[in-house]
């Protein structure tokens, strides 16, 4: 009768003693890089010819400071479904080639005919959304 006694306690002491262990999560921090998403809206009569067969369009973005030029990420996408859908840029949709180039506080995107064939003129889209996205980034050497 002992021993039985005796193996109930040991058996319950172990059973206390594995059941109140915590658990204990060590996780890692990681710096958040943040962006910063600027909305412009344009119509086909803003789109100017820039005299060598494409259209452009300028977005003044004024948070587009040098630090973006030399180390963080510009991103543009363009929706012509009133944002029901985005593409990145650069990109060819409908026979039109966008792109896109950038200088501190403005941003440039064109539209042009892909093959850049003589005679062909575009017709840039009667409504478009440009979402720009300015993100930081950590620099590695």
């Amino acid at each position: 009768m002992k021993q039985l006694l005796l193996a109930l306690v040991v058996t319950t002491a172990s059973l206390l003693t594995f059941t109140s262990c915590t658990k204990e999560y060590i996780t890692e921090q990681y710096d958040m890089v943040p962006s910063k998403t600027m909305i412009y809206e344009r119509s086909a009569s803003q789109w100017e010819p820039d005299g060598t067969a494409r259209n452009y369009i300028d977005l003044p973005v004024n948070e587009l400071t040098q630090y973006y030029i030399n180390q963080g990420i510009v991103s543009v996408a363009m929706s012509v479904d009133d944002e029901e859908s985005y593409f990145a840029l650069p990109m060819t949709y409908e026979g039109i080639a966008y792109s896109f180039d950038y200088v501190v506080g403005s941003i440039r995107i064109y539209a042009q005919d892909p093959i850049i064939d003589a005679g062909v003129t575009i017709d840039p889209p009667a409504n478009a959304v440009f979402k720009v996205s300015l993100t930081d980034a950590d620099w590695v050497e």
